[in-house]
């Protein structure tokens, strides 16, 4: 989910058969065909927001980074993560820690018209494990990153393993 321009997939084909790439944004998936070109892949145009374009029960693995701090409803997202995963399936989550978002940290990029902030939205710590737990996940494991290893730092990222 989110796949942008492709920058995990040449990982992920280290340990999957097949990859579906899920992005809203043509450029972004013009980019991740023009690096990726294994015929194990295929980039789709999605909006996250609706139903996915994918068989349900066809994935062992869903992974999001970065992507879920723009859409407003995780419920829809764990949904469809569930019927697109397989029993047994895994949903790994990795996105701007919370506590980051508390402070006004958000996504952006630099423009020709300068600095552009995307829409963003908070999800706690909270909502992900209601929103699994709604849909029957199980969670597995729980990580939180950080840029230095300093003790009274404020982490940046926060992980989720799920277990459908």
């Amino acid at each position: 989910m989110g796949c942008g321009t492709g920058k995990n997939t040449s990982y992920l084909l280290q340990k999957a058969e097949q990859i579906v790439g899920l992005d809203f944004s043509q450029e972004m998936l013009n980019i991740a065909r023009a690096k990726i070109t294994d015929a194990r892949v295929q980039f789709k145009k999605a909006d996250l927001n609706k139903n996915w374009d994918i068989e349900n029960h066809f994935a062992d693995l869903i992974t999001s980074n970065l992507t879920l701090e723009h859409i407003q409803d995780l419920g829809h997202i764990f949904e469809q993560a569930s019927n697109k995963l397989k029993a047994n399936g895994i949903f790994f989550i990795c996105e701007l820690h919370p506590f980051k978002q508390y402070l006004r940290s958000k996504a952006r990029f630099e423009s020709e018209e300068g600095i552009q902030e995307l829409e963003v939205y908070t999800h706690h710590i909270s909502e992900y494990i209601e929103n699994a737990n709604a849909k029957k996940f199980s969670l597995l494991e729980i990580n939180e990153w950080f840029d230095k290893p300093e003790e009274n730092e404020i982490p940046r990222l926060i992980s989720f393993v799920f277990k459908k």
